[in-house]
């Protein structure tokens, strides 16, 4: 049998770059939430501030993980009792209250989007979702607007101006912070 000879234009195309997103290892998922015009505002900010090894497409899943982190603390500090939460915290305004986070305004106008999320970060998503709305009624966009807000707060606090190493990395990071 003859191997297939390889076309010109695939010869010629080899070397080139494709257009489009970078292919990554694992495909992210595409998850869709509202976001305020502030609340972009502040991940494109995040994108431009911080160091080479993170990028734009690695804030949301750097947020959702910032968050389960936390919520494992709280868990971790009621282990004694049979709750998921401290007896104090009765809404979503009093968790973001409890971690000193400013509280979201809901006069502003928020518009579909889609962020994009890892496989492991999309379940976890939808299990702090779950435990969420379970507890305070809350929606997948108001549990992503505390991730954004515990991020941009960890990231002014902690991460400005440091140099981070890869996804992993700083998760591990963000773990030996607070666990």
């Amino acid at each position: 049998m003859s191997e297939r000879k390889k076309s010109t234009l695939a010869a010629l195309l080899e070397g080139k770059p494709k257009r489009g997103r970078p292919p990554r290892a694992v495909s992210r998922r595409n998850i869709y939430v509202e976001l305020t015009k502030e609340q972009k505002k502040q991940t494109a900010q995040i994108a431009r501030m911080s160091s080479d090894g993170l990028k734009r497409a690695d804030i949301p899943d750097l947020a959702v993980n910032l968050l389960n982190i936390r919520l494992a603390l709280l868990r971790r500090e009621v282990a004694d009792r049979d709750r998921e939460i401290p007896e104090g915290v009765t809404d979503l305004d009093s968790l973001y209250l409890l971690w000193d986070l400013p509280l979201p305004s809901s006069t502003d106008e928020s518009n579909w989007t889609s962020i994009r999320l890892s496989p492991q970060e999309s379940i976890e998503l939808g299990r702090l979702h779950g435990v969420l709305k379970a507890i305070f009624g809350v929606n997948r966009s108001q549990v992503y607007w505390l991730c954004l807000a515990l991020f941009w707060e960890f990231f002014n606090a902690r991460l400005e101006g440091k140099r981070v190493g890869s996804l992993p990395e700083t998760i591990d990071w963000m773990e030996s912070i607070y666990l």
